[in-house]
């Protein structure tokens, strides 16, 4: 066997890398969360139990079966944000990850959106379908305090509309099982009509929350989550 010369072999060794590398951008790595996982609860008040979740980032796509409780977790390569989908039957929520951690999907992860994309002047399918190329879009959705107003303004606007007060305010992120808050919000919320039999927010609490974010626009974005917009569904553009 002819052995290889100190330079055939670091040429044969460089070429390996680079194939390993272009294996990897086309599995959606390369980025910033290399094999990270994003976890949470899906549920309407009841578990969705064994839904399917799909997850479509900026960069990278995974998937999951959510477990009898409605958990679901994914490990994947992927740059964040992510729309998530949840798919059980008829019922077919929304929510989003900004990166790693934990992110439910729920009819308020819904909500949360449509108050987001009311603010931005799009539709929440306008909204997720932008993730992967709309600039503004991504920063918005990785913009913590953006989000943490939005998901103050939607529970202020429940409050007002059904007199039902949120056990958090942080319901995109906080962890949670059935029985255990905020899945007993949920089931209020059911209660009071705020969400529909197929699980589904209804019409009309959507169609405030959508107008509550186009009254407090967001103007900037961009990939380092500048965005600034309203707080608490009070501001305006800056």
């Amino acid at each position: 066997m002819k052995l290889l010369n100190g330079a055939a072999l670091r040429t044969l060794q460089f070429g390996s890398i680079v194939l390993a590398t272009s294996a990897l951008v086309a599995c959606g790595g390369g980025g910033d969360s290399p094999g990270a996982t994003v976890s949470g609860t899906a549920a309407v008040g009841q578990p969705l139990a064994n839904a399917g979740i799909v997850l479509t980032c900026k960069n990278g796509a995974g998937s999951a079966t959510a477990n009898a409780s409605g958990a679901y977790s994914a490990t994947f390569h992927f740059d964040g944000p992510c729309a998530i989908t949840a798919s059980s039957g008829s019922t077919v929520l929304h929510s989003f990850a900004a990166g790693a951690g934990t992110y439910n999907v729920t009819p308020l992860t819904e909500l949360l959106l449509s108050y987001l994309a009311g603010q931005l002047g799009t539709t929440v399918s306008g909204l997720l379908s932008g993730i992967s190329s709309n600039a503004t879009y991504q920063g918005v959705l990785s913009n913590s305090t953006v989000v943490a107003n939005a998901q103050a303004a939607v529970a202020q606007l429940i409050k007002t509309q059904y007199g039902v007060t949120l056990s958090s305010s942080s319901f995109l992120t906080v962890s949670f099982a059935p029985g255990q808050p905020p899945d007993i919000d949920l089931d209020s919320l059911q209660t009071a009509g705020a969400i529909t039999a197929s699980g589904q927010p209804a019409p009309s609490l959507t169609t405030a929350v959508v107008g509550a974010g186009a009254a407090a626009p967001i103007s900037g974005g961009g990939n380092g989550g500048g965005a600034t917009g309203g707080t608490g569904g009070s501001g305006g553009a800056t």
